[in-house]
């Protein structure tokens, strides 16, 4: 009896062993697949087999990652591995390329007037031929820049009618006197401040390189300013920021988007996401509420290119402070 149950025990160990093999071989072929089709579709082209195989890893471990989300069914929002899913930790923490700091430069506070006006239910600036497309900083930590340029753009339009498109390459380049670190990180308010002074080229005098060179600004490329700005709120007041969103427009933001590398679609808002501390840099450009949710939202503007998230845009929980989104929102109110 004692021999047949071995012998029992034995075949069944060797059946589960072998259904395990069996089901690590299929995923394995199934991994083998899906790092195929995501080459093919972001055009990834590796210098060596280590090199792949290195990326391939990344993305393996990031898809499961995506999938487990996804698969739970208890989140508000989806994730994709998009074209940063072959990316190291490294590389992904260079998207967010801001200064979180508390040794702020002083500005004034929105007027309390402007604060108690009746304001729409929903905006969405999106819509508007007065915002341009959505830009891709690639590996350079510039989104201060991009959420510099933007509100610039936006109120220069609804100004004069034409939307012109201004240079993050500028502030890139010559920024640093005032705080600013290059591809190294810096802040949308220190931006101004350096437009204030200088002043800043279109785009198309100088364009994007996604790397700090020599600064190359002139005046007679000149696409814009700041004279003024101030902050929507200090006091973390979500309805503040809304008003000025709907009275000015796009407003730059600090939030801390450590979890947002694969966002793809939904309502985020994850308990993880520090209401404290940020590191990137991005630019509010609406607001409205999600009728199957039923939670409030911000649409925010990226920079991470078209590809990424709902075209480029991500919808963030509104009057939670999700992300740390009410703590450093600032706008111009004038120049242009």
């Amino acid at each position: 009896m004692k021999l047949q149950a071995l012998i029992l025990f034995a075949t069944l160990a060797a059946a589960v062993a072998q259904e395990f093999l069996q089901e690590e071989e299929n995923r394995d072929a199934n991994e083998d697949s899906e790092w195929e089709l995501y080459k093919a579709k972001h055009k990834k082209r590796f210098k060596n087999k280590d090199r792949e195989k290195m990326r391939k890893n990344t993305f393996v471990e990031n898809n499961r990652g995506i999938k487990k989300h996804n698969q739970a069914g208890k989140s508000t929002y989806k994730l994709q591995p998009n074209q940063f899913a072959d990316w190291s930790e490294a590389e992904l923490e260079q998207l967010k390329g801001e200064i979180d700091t508390d040794n702020e430069i002083p500005a004034p506070v929105v007027s309390g007037d402007i604060l108690r006006q009746a304001v729409p239910d929903a905006v969405d600036y999106r819509k508007s031929h007065c915002l341009a497309k959505v830009k891709y900083q690639g590996g350079c930590g510039s989104c201060y820049t991009f959420a510099s340029t933007t509100p610039i753009e936006y109120q220069r339009c609804m100004k004069t009618g034409t939307l012109v498109t201004l240079s993050e390459e500028n502030l890139i380049d010559c920024s640093q006197k005032y705080g600013n670190a290059g591809c190294n990180g810096g802040l949308a308010l220190r931006s101004w401040n350096y437009v204030k002074d200088v002043g800043l080229n279109t785009e198309e005098a100088y364009p994007y390189q996604g790397e700090e060179t020599m600064c190359e600004y002139s005046a007679s490329n000149y696409g814009g300013n700041v004279t003024t700005w101030a902050y929507a709120t200090r006091t973390n007041d979500e309805e503040a920021i809304k008003v000025v969103v709907a009275k000015y427009g796009p407003v730059a933001v600090s939030v801390d988007a450590s979890n947002w590398d694969f966002y793809s679609s939904g309502i985020f808002s994850s308990p993880t996401c520090s209401n404290t501390t940020t590191n990137h840099a991005v630019v509010i450009v609406g607001y409205g509420k999600d009728t199957k949710t039923r939670k409030d939202f911000w649409i925010v503007r990226n920079s991470w290119g078209p590809e990424w998230g709902e075209g480029g845009y991500i919808n963030l929980e509104r009057g939670v402070n999700m992300c740390a989104i009410s703590k450093r929102a600032v706008f111009p109110t004038s120049g242009f």
